[in-house]
């Protein structure tokens, strides 16, 4: 499938806000938003490049996109980014969304993790309209601001343009607010957990990982056009066949072990997940899936509670308790592996605003 780029801040959609008048600040501000970990969309046939929705399920790891902003008199974007385009995009979007006539002094990075399922898009995107709408008064609530990006979602293309996305949510939600997140269809937040005393580990097979350049990890083969195709086709007509096991799953057993602090029941749904659906279709997508699954099972055998492949992958995530015997086990075995993997925690705060 190709996908029709545009140009930075045409709306994919309009939708309707409530907003409070604007009040500027002079102040220059950084602003974290941690990335998220997607650990299933719930259907997908609910989504499409510029639709967003799908549900989802997912956290916030330890993994930041940073932004520097303020706000210019003149309507001048000055912007210093390697994504220069999906910045350009979500700030003009913004700006157009409150009225805001006026420009940006913006420097952004994201957390140098691209292409392996870590939503380093979602995360800097999110990172940048929360530092406007914050040096705005705050005119949006997170609910419809988290809509706004959602619904004109994008990714980088050529030449300075972008190309609609795929967007459940879970990467804006998990962002601003932290913790475990369930989203359902239109973007809305279901529940909120917070993952405490937990160590993350994010790992992926060695020959999923590109030859690092500046500390930059990048999937082996370029999957964009790849990963739209597997989103439209094969993942969908599983979420057909499996879709309603899936709602089970997340409403029976992911959803009341959320409202009781329950990791190893979190963990239960989250592993069935991973045997259902579109996320089967996403793992099938890569080399060597067979190997995929047995890292997963087997960092569950060692005490690890909650284990998944993020969004299309490659990354396999593993959270475990923080007990010394459970991660000595999964980091022994995961060192005797062909993987490579980063040792990080659950952000249970969400954004980090501070004056610089």
């Amino acid at each position: 499938m190709e996908l029709t780029p545009i140009k930075p801040g045409t709306f994919l959609n309009k939708i309707k806000i409530e907003k409070k008048e604007l009040c500027l600040s002079q102040d220059r501000i950084r602003v974290l938003v941690p990335a998220r970990v997607h650990l299933s969309v719930i259907d997908m046939n609910y989504f499409s490049p510029g639709q967003p929705g799908g549900g989802g399920v997912g956290y916030a790891v330890r993994l930041y996109a940073e932004v520097e902003i303020s706000l210019l008199d003149k309507k001048d974007y000055n912007i210093q980014a390697k994504r220069e385009g999906v910045v350009r995009h979500i700030a003009h979007i913004l700006a157009k969304s409150v009225g805001y006539q006026g420009g940006f002094e913006i420097k952004a990075k994201d957390h140098n993790i691209n292409h392996m399922g870590l939503g380093s898009t979602s995360a800097l995107i999110t990172a940048v309209a929360c530092g406007i709408n914050k040096l705005l008064g705050e005119p949006l609530e997170s609910r419809s601001l988290r809509k706004i990006i959602g619904y004109n979602f994008a990714e980088d293309a050529e030449n300075g343009l972008v190309v609609p996305g795929f967007e459940t949510g879970v990467g804006p939600a998990a962002g601003i607010h932290g913790g475990f997140v369930l989203l359902t269809d239109g973007l809305e937040l279901v529940a909120r957990c917070p993952l405490e005393r937990c160590v993350v580990y994010l790992a992926f097979l060695k020959e999923d990982v590109a030859e690092e350049k500046g500390g930059e990890i990048t999937q082996s083969k370029n999957a964009g056009e790849l990963e739209a195709e597997l989103l439209l086709n094969k993942a969908r007509e599983f979420d057909k066949r499996d879709a309603h096991k899936k709602t089970h799953q997340i409403l029976f057993k992911l959803l009341p072990s959320m409202m009781n602090n329950d990791l190893e029941g979190m963990g239960e749904a989250v592993w069935n997940l991973q045997h259902l659906g579109s996320k089967v279709a996403e793992i099938e997508h890569h080399t060597n899936p067979e190997k995929i699954y047995e890292v997963m099972r087997e960092c569950r055998k060692r005490g690890a509670s909650i284990v998944g492949m993020s969004s299309v992958g490659p990354a396999i995530t593993i959270v475990c308790r923080e007990k010394k015997e459970i991660k000595a086990s999964v980091e022994g075995y995961l060192n005797k592996e062909e993987v490579r993997y980063i040792k990080t925690g659950v952000d249970n705060q969400g954004i980090k605003v501070e004056k610089i």
